[in-house]
């Protein structure tokens, strides 16, 4: 149930006089950055909106277009302001009457004032707005949450398989402890003889301090704690809340854990495989980062 935090998500809603068209992208980001893009007749329900994201995705940079298209938006009505028209004919009268003016006071005198009696409205009232925008955001983000758990399933998948590997690794490592160890305690016998004459005497202190040193190389905590990592990384990869920032932390601590296998061993046959999980934790936290 792994998300990845990019997807893409397209809806339309249509009612008895509008066209609802939103369309949902996500793209990678460390926290939750949501844009929204709505006409100016849905401009109100943005906040709505923004609620609803909100409480579907955690993680990514979103960004919402909602289109609004149809004879509502196009519709206009016209109201006159009897009161005024009523007031410029009595004015109109009475400057006929105080100049003795000649002529009637027609139609077309008093539409001449139409920018003032002829009142347009600005808009109708889109009643089936809401519930056509609810309806629109709701598949694009149906359709935007199914992508991501597609590529998301994949990702989940490809850590997997980075994990067996390492896993596999693990058990190399396993295997070649006690040799290397043996190894690294005969290397400092060595180094110690070569400065004692005639070598190191039996039941000498020195051997109980060349076994302190050699424990010192010795890669079995390492090597549980990078275990038990492994096995919280395949736990948090199976749940279905957003997991990318806790494997992101998990990563470093195994990143952290094969740094400190490497720098305890120079045998040349544990740094090859250090130098390849190293590689293969690098691939798994490239993936993590898309991760919701």
């Amino acid at each position: 149930m792994t998300k990845s935090m990019t997807g893409y998500g397209r809806s339309v809603a249509s009612g008895n006089s509008l066209t609802v068209t939103a369309e949902l992208k996500g793209v990678n980001s460390r926290y939750l950055d949501i844009k929204c893009k709505l006409s100016k007749a849905a401009a109100y329900l943005e906040t709505s909106v923004k609620d609803q994201l909100q409480q579907s995705v955690s993680r990514g940079k979103l960004e919402l277009i909602v289109d609004i298209d149809g004879g509502g938006l196009r519709k206009r009505e016209l109201s006159i302001d009897w009161e005024l028209a009523e007031e410029y004919m009595v004015k109109l009268r009475a400057i006929r009457s105080a100049f003795d003016l000649r002529g009637d006071i027609t139609i077309d005198t008093l539409l001449s004032q139409s920018a003032d009696i002829l009142l347009e409205e600005a808009q109708p009232e889109l009643t089936e707005l809401p519930d056509l925008v609810e309806k629109a955001l709701h598949g694009a983000l149906e359709a935007f949450i199914q992508m991501r758990t597609a590529e998301g399933n994949a990702l989940a998948k490809d850590i997997q398989n980075r994990m067996t590997d390492i896993q596999t690794m693990l058990k190399q490592l396993a295997e070649l402890r006690p040799q290397v160890m043996e190894a690294y305690k005969r290397r400092i016998e060595d180094r110690i003889t070569s400065y004692v004459d005639g070598g190191l005497p039996e039941n000498s202190r020195l051997y109980q301090e060349i076994a302190l040193l050699a424990e010192k190389g010795d890669i079995t905590e390492e090597l549980i704690r990078l275990e038990s990592h492994l096995d919280q990384l395949a736990i948090n990869l199976e749940k279905t809340v957003p997991v990318g920032r806790t494997c992101d932390f998990i990563l470093q601590e195994m990143q952290r854990e094969v740094n400190t296998i490497g720098s305890k061993s120079t045998a040349s046959s544990i740094s090859i495989i250090v130098v390849s999980m190293k590689s293969e934790l690098e691939k798994i936290k490239e993936q993590v980062q898309n991760i919701e």
